[in-house]
């Protein structure tokens, strides 16, 4: 088969959307991954979320945290079933997930559909890699628009990871969040909102961990 016809069926393959490298990484990542210049916001019973303002955002970037008797493997795949979504994070207003391709065991280009009551839908599409018990992704813009039919809005900022670590017996899971919904909504209402259910979301991710995998080792 000559080189042109070979080119030619991959353009026609299902998958040719991927047209970019899987995993570029913005410029303020590492601003969001390091320990500095957070500022402590909400404080629940068992979740401290703070906050940062980051050049990407006009919203300030989130991070939250809770201390898990859950093994951090277990709150690590959790976080990985992107298509599961509706299940892990039942009050999230998501209402519906899943994955466009899976390049390998570890990589993966999804989608999620965020319904918040009074706002039109918003579908965020990302790149997610997982390493180890850390799993990060990155919004994407290489998607087909054929894969957006009804024209949701797509956010125009999104980046962030899970992070499980272990200390004295204990998982310790951190959320790093920094993002955009796009559209009219006053920043101040979607920096308190996502304040608000951030402490649900990691109650949450924890209740799925642990009745989903009951008898792991």
């Amino acid at each position: 088969m000559k080189i042109s016809a070979i080119i030619f069926a991959l353009l026609l393959s299902p998958f040719s959307f991927l047209l970019s490298s899987p995993h570029p990484y913005p410029p303020n990542w590492d601003k969001l991954q390091n320990n500095e210049g957070w500022e402590l916001v909400k404080e629940t019973d068992r979740v401290n979320v703070y906050s940062k303002q980051l050049p990407d955002s006009p919203i300030p970037a989130l991070k939250a945290e809770i201390i898990s008797d859950v093994k951090m493997e277990l709150l690590a795949d959790a976080a990985w079933l992107v298509e599961k979504s509706t299940e892990v994070f039942p009050n999230a207003y998501i209402i519906d997930a899943g994955v466009y391709y899976r390049r390998s065991d570890t990589s993966y280009t999804a989608y999620q559909v965020f319904d918040v009551p009074f706002l039109s839908p918003r579908l965020y599409q990302f790149n997610s890699i997982r390493l180890g018990n850390s799993i990060h992704w990155v919004r994407t813009d290489t998607v087909s628009a054929k894969l957006n039919p009804d024209r949701k809005l797509l956010p125009p900022v999104n980046f962030g990871s899970w992070e499980i670590t272990h200390e004295a017996e204990k998982s310790i899971l951190t959320y790093r969040i920094c993002t955009d919904p796009g559209g009219d909504i006053p920043h101040w209402i979607v920096s308190q909102a996502n304040q608000r259910y951030l402490p649900q979301m990691l109650e949450d991710i924890e209740a799925f961990a642990g009745s989903k995998f009951p008898h792991a080792p």
